[in-house]
């Protein structure tokens, strides 16, 4: 018995703060090597795309690295305050610059003008807004979820706050999410498969591994995507405890290929990548 608990105490550790640990690291390296090799890579793809891609990462890395400090800092409110903080860099700035990031390298800056940009972030900022209204209505509290030590780590109790109408106010949450970032990054990887499948044959021609790249990237974006979309569904229709494990493991994949991708130079006659030079 005493072996059991300390497994299912080992695994809240791994899912709550290892693992969106590893992720958020993994972002903020990549927001880095983007930085890095942008001026290099420039040339192949919009300096636009490199931009938006740079800040996407870095935010993204905010948004998990902030996870574990959300289970650390204490009880109520502060589950609540940094939850919704997460949540707001998810919505209001990740979505839309990874969609922008995205439909600028496939589409090209031309197309992708200021009214795409514009327009990207106020859909962001008003979900990401109603998003923290609705889920300040919904957290009834915090629970302590597992002991560090001499820590105790919480969490915001969501369908275990008894509050009225908390399966309605969990499925807004859960649409907020479908839409942006969910939908957006589905779209978003959606377009990257296609320029994969149609990349032009000229610039294949140069830059042989762009289509591979892409493909990987692609997949990145789905298996987070996926992953979102997935765990917020299991929680907010299903009632599924420790959920959070879905989206925060689907990032660290992801995360994982994106870095393939990234690193892999734009022709396969280069044996080393720009990161490298």
């Amino acid at each position: 018995m005493l072996l059991e608990e300390m497994i299912h105490e080992l695994l809240k550790i791994f899912i709550y703060i290892v693992v969106p640990g590893l992720a958020g690291i993994t972002f903020f390296a990549l927001a880095k090597f983007v930085k890095q090799v942008t001026p290099l890579r420039a040339l192949v793809a919009s300096e636009q795309a490199y931009r938006f891609a740079f800040w996407g990462f870095l935010i993204f890395g905010f948004y998990l690295a902030l996870r574990p400090v959300q289970v650390l800092a204490g009880p109520h409110p502060w589950p609540l305050i940094i939850s919704s903080l997460r949540e707001f860099l998810l919505i209001a700035i990740f979505g839309p610059a990874s969609f922008i990031a995205i439909c600028t390298l496939c589409l090209g800056a031309e197309t992708v003008n200021r009214t795409w940009i514009t327009g990207a972030f106020i859909f962001g900022i008003i979900l990401s807004s109603l998003f923290c209204f609705v889920n300040a209505k919904a957290i009834g509290g915090s629970e302590e979820i597992v002991k560090l030590g001499m820590m105790t780590a919480y969490d915001g109790l969501w369908f275990k706050s008894g509050k009225e109408q908390i399966e309605t106010l969990m499925k807004i949450l859960f649409l907020i999410r479908l839409l942006n970032p969910g939908l957006l990054l589905l779209a978003a990887a959606t377009i990257l498969l296609l320029h994969a499948m149609r990349y032009p044959l000229g610039k294949k021609e140069i830059y042989d591994n762009m289509p591979k790249k892409l493909y990987i990237l692609s997949a990145a974006v789905y298996v987070y995507a996926f992953s979102l979309i997935a765990g917020s569904f299991f929680y907010g229709f299903k009632k599924v405890p420790d959920q959070w494990g879905f989206y925060h493991l689907g990032s660290l994949i992801a995360g994982l290929l994106e870095t393939i991708s990234l690193s892999m130079p734009v022709r396969s006659d280069v044996q080393v990548s720009e990161h490298a030079a």
